[in-house]
């Protein structure tokens, strides 16, 4: 008796200490499961500055490099004249770069929309119509072919001198993409969701509407990245070929012609300018309206 009391009572490691083990246990691994799912501020908030800074570095290392060479060679302003030169232009010459790019602009944004609706329309018909798919290959193909540049002329003898001849060369540069990328949107869609909505008696315009179309936005976003660049080079392309007397590619076209070499260089820098704030502004609302997309998942 006086054994199974004392062993009972006075011995604290008989019974007691696998529970205070299993205790001890549960408490380290909820705290290393705390550590684990605790955010990191310093390190979360470095990461998106050096994604935010990364874009500055890269464009001040190639104009560094670029001011460098020019002052260290030597080189001419006529041949390449310094970027600083060249920025200074820009800003002393405010009015006289914002009117010709709001031409430039009003062409290029033209000719985007105009291109994106006419592939939207044809790409929806090769999407429903094998026929229509096999027929307008080729017509695409011989398209894609031809350079867009020597159409310029003859859409100003069809049109005149206005300001839809440079609208159409930049539809046409934007047509291609737009057309190949949303035909593949259009058609690469689950397979079993469209079993599903055929056997529920969905309609052509519902299966649209609700599977194809938001199937193939990020197909549509990554192809109006290249037509953002394509729209302003076709505008520019129309104004150096079509007759003009604004917009920026006649501005670089008459800095050219009489050895302007700020005008020239000013204008290029002035488009390079436009189509990267126009790049912004598209990730910004490729970002709203594919938040659900994993191709906006940030931490990969």
């Amino acid at each position: 008796m006086s054994d199974l009391e004392i062993t009972g009572a006075g011995d604290p490691g008989s019974d007691s200490d696998p529970i205070r083990s299993l205790v001890d246990d549960n408490q380290r691994r909820a705290g290393l499961l705390a550590e684990e799912q605790a955010p990191a501020p310093p390190r979360q908030l470095v990461r998106r500055l050096a994604i935010l800074v990364a874009p500055a570095v890269g464009l001040a290392l190639i104009f560094g490099l670029w001011e460098l060479y020019v002052r260290a060679t030597g080189v001419r302003p006529i041949t390449l004249p310094p970027p600083s030169r060249i920025l200074r232009h820009v800003v002393e010459e405010p009015g006289f770069y914002w009117e010709h790019s709001w031409i430039t602009m009003q062409e290029a944004a033209l000719g985007f929309w105009l291109g994106f609706a006419a592939a939207l329309t044809v790409a929806t018909f090769m999407a429903h119509s094998r026929f229509v798919e096999r027929s307008t290959i080729p017509v695409i193909v011989l398209l894609q072919s031809t350079p867009v540049a020597v159409l310029a002329p003859v859409f100003l003898i069809w049109f005149g001198f206005n300001i839809w001849p440079k609208v159409l060369v930049a539809a046409v540069f934007c047509f291609i993409p737009f057309v190949m990328n949303a035909f593949t949107g259009l058609r690469a869609i689950d397979e079993g969701a469209y079993e599903l909505m055929r056997s529920v008696s969905s309609s052509r315009w519902e299966i649209f509407w609700k599977l194809r179309l938001p199937h193939s936005m990020p197909y549509l976003f990554s192809s109006a990245r290249i037509c953002l660049g394509l729209a302003l080079v076709g505008a520019v392309i129309g104004e150096m070929f079509a007759g003009s007397t604004g917009g920026l590619g006649n501005t670089a076209r008459v800095g050219q012609t009489r050895l302007l070499v700020d005008q020239l260089w000013g204008s290029i820098f002035v488009l390079a300018l436009i189509g990267v704030l126009a790049n912004l502004f598209l990730a910004a609302v490729e970002a709203r309206v594919l938040r659900w997309h994993s191709s906006q998942n940030t931490r990969r």
